[in-house]
């Protein structure tokens, strides 16, 4: 039997009477207007740049008799909000293009090349992989050697993320790359409690240290 949609999108999409969607529509962002921020905080940028992205996300949602909403497929293999999320980043990169045209480098609203390798150096340190950290430092002006050892390691690090499941892959964007607490983690993604959270990434960093060796990362040299 298919799962069926969350109550609150349930409500939403079978509402015929005008002040009725407009109640529902009012439910619906209450219950998801956390998750849908911090997507909008994610792309950086001030508070007007977060709040305009934030108010792009549910403009576009509410769009086209709420288009993007009704085409959610329940199923028992991912949850709503892990969805939701995926459609929010999605639409705050339409909203990045619409402003500066199609992404060619990066600007103020994305995230540095020292961030990025900060967010994958606590990742891959905290996999447990003896993996050198070195070889994730700009490798500009090194040896062809040590420029090839990085782009082994990122490319079977990007490998590894690509074999998880997508609320996996959201569990670690949300606690290493955004840096959200245990608890913050635990109330966007439908976890009871914060240890429930810990004993998730404890299985999801051993699964991911296991898809490295089997590429061979599991020493100093990739």
């Amino acid at each position: 039997m298919p799962a069926s949609p969350p109550a609150a999108l349930g409500r939403l999409l079978l509402a015929t009477d005008p002040a009725t969607r407009a109640e529902c529509w009012t439910e619906f962002v209450a219950l998801h207007s956390r998750l849908l921020l911090h997507v909008a905080r994610a792309g950086g940028g001030h508070h007007d740049r977060v709040m305009d992205r934030y108010a792009f996300i549910l403009e576009q949602l509410q769009s086209d008799d709420y288009r993007r909403l009704r085409s959610y497929a329940a199923d028992r293999r991912s949850e709503f909000s892990t969805w939701l999320v995926v459609v929010a980043q999605r639409l705050c990169l339409d909203h990045q293009r619409s402003r500066y045209g199609r992404f060619r480098g990066r600007g103020e609203d994305s995230p540095g090349p020292s961030e990025d390798r900060a967010a994958r150096r606590r990742l891959v340190d905290l996999i447990g992989a003896e993996v050198d950290l070195g070889t994730l430092a700009d490798a500009s002006g090194r040896d062809p050697e040590t420029k090839l050892r990085q782009r082994d390691l990122d490319q079977a690090l990007e490998a590894a993320l690509a074999r998880l499941h997508p609320r996996d892959r959201l569990l670690l964007k949300l606690r290493f790359e955004d840096g959200l607490s245990m608890p913050e983690v635990a109330a966007h993604l439908g976890f009871r409690t914060r240890f429930h959270v810990h004993r998730r990434l404890k299985t999801v960093l051993a699964t991911l240290r296991r898809l490295l060796e089997d590429r061979g990362i599991g020493e100093s040299t990739p």
